[in-house]
């Protein structure tokens, strides 16, 4: 063999076994994509029943976990309960899942997955609160006001991010936070807790003028997020946090107490309500690969989840569901047999994937959930529940 032949083969033997030592110490994962496989949509006729024969709940708490998929749910199951505690996730009376694709294909985005989930119309990328010509649709929330009940959103996210704005906005330019925040202000919502973020970019305005608009409507809590007595008790609220702030249980505040105030303040009222929760943690945490940040989103998850489904069975006549917009990284858990039965997780993206998400219901009108297998099912049966006759018939609009 010639030498620059036998150069050329242990250079090519050399780079070889470099590339498989980096695999190998930083846990790279090669994914060599598939041919494409042709989309084939299905039957968009919904299944579920026009007209959901069941009582109308009293209250209703919406929970949408952002990015949060089945590997994900394997790995909170697999990693996050103690001999001592229950299963929070085997409360639930239905458990079932949904499919969270857009009107465009099989992905989806927040934009459009919570758009359908609050309207019961399937709608396209980018659009919050519209359908996919543009035209806009009347959400839970609004349906909620016109039948005397109280609402109010908590985010660990921006207030205006694509989940709590697709429950109150109508907008094509999901980045256009001053419309958001003004649409916010003009809606008959009374309360949003949640962050701001990347202030003074673009079509985001500067902190002052996003309280500025904010205070149009709301009386602004304080850090403390102590509530408003005597006359001012019934005034709108709002607690704004910087970019970041609320994150897991380590942060101050943290999804718990914020959810914890929500549930105080809008039992104070003394009329049905409807709140919408929503973690954006999942999906911040996958969009990166963050295994950790995961781990720690997934306890503050269930933690919550632990008080609302207290709440509601001593409240007794409050409907929870439970769900995500959409799978975020392809997350799957598993383990080898050098530290079983200890977890590793391993990731097949950074992007959303088509994989269908989980869907959890409790309380009176679960069973309306159980044929449910498209976002915008949820957000039909969700007005069909609060459009029924008023719970309180004695609630009229003065």
């Amino acid at each position: 063999m010639k030498n620059w032949k036998k150069v050329s083969l242990l250079t090519t033997v050399i780079l070889l076994l470099l590339l498989t030592g980096l695999l190998y110490i930083f846990n790279i994962t090669l994914s060599i994509p598939s041919s494409d496989i042709e989309f084939s949509p299905g039957d968009p006729v919904s299944h579920i029943d026009s007209v959901c024969n069941s009582e109308k709940p009293r209250n209703i708490i919406i929970f949408i976990v952002d990015g949060m998929g089945f590997g994900h749910l394997s790995l909170a199951l697999q990693t996050q309960q103690s001999e001592d505690q229950p299963l929070v996730w085997q409360e639930f009376a239905v458990k079932g899942w949904h499919d969270s694709r857009s009107a465009y294909g099989a992905l989806t985005d927040s934009e459009a997955s919570a758009t359908a989930m609050a309207t019961g119309t399937p709608t396209n990328f980018g659009h919050i609160g519209i359908d996919p010509d543009g035209n806009p649709l009347k959400n839970v929330f609004e349906v909620a006001s016109e039948q005397y009940y109280n609402t109010g959103i908590v985010t660990d996210s921006y207030v205006w991010d694509a989940t709590p704005a697709a429950f109150v906005a109508h907008i094509r330019n999901e980045d256009d936070a001053r419309s958001i925040l003004n649409q916010i202000a003009a809606s008959e919502l009374d309360l949003i807790f949640g962050e701001l973020e990347d202030v003074g970019e673009d079509d985001i305005p500067e902190i002052e003028e996003s309280i500025e608009i904010l205070q149009k409507r709301f009386q602004l809590l304080n850090r403390s997020l102590e509530l408003p007595t005597g006359s001012e008790s019934t005034n709108p609220i709002a607690a704004i946090f910087k970019e970041d702030e609320i994150q897991d249980m380590n942060s101050s505040p943290n999804l718990l107490k914020l959810t914890e105030t929500a549930l105080t303040y809008l039992s104070a009222k003394d009329q049905p309500f409807a709140l919408l929760v929503e973690s954006e943690e999942m999906d911040a945490a996958s969009h990166e690969n963050d295994s950790k940040r995961v781990l720690h989103g997934l306890r503050s998850i269930q933690e919550t989840l632990a008080l609302i489904l207290e709440f509601s069975k001593a409240q007794g006549e409050t409907l929870v569901v439970f769900t995500s917009d959409h799978e975020t990284g392809g997350l799957a858990a598993v383990s080898d047999f050098d530290s079983y039965p200890n977890m590793q997780i391993k990731w097949a993206t950074k992007e959303h994937t088509a994989a269908v998400v989980p869907l959890f219901a409790d309380g009176p009108g679960a069973e309306c959930f159980a044929d449910v297998h498209r976002n915008w099912e949820i957000g039909s049966v969700l007005n069909d529940l609060i459009s029924k006759p008023p719970y309180n018939q004695d609630v009229n609009e003065d």
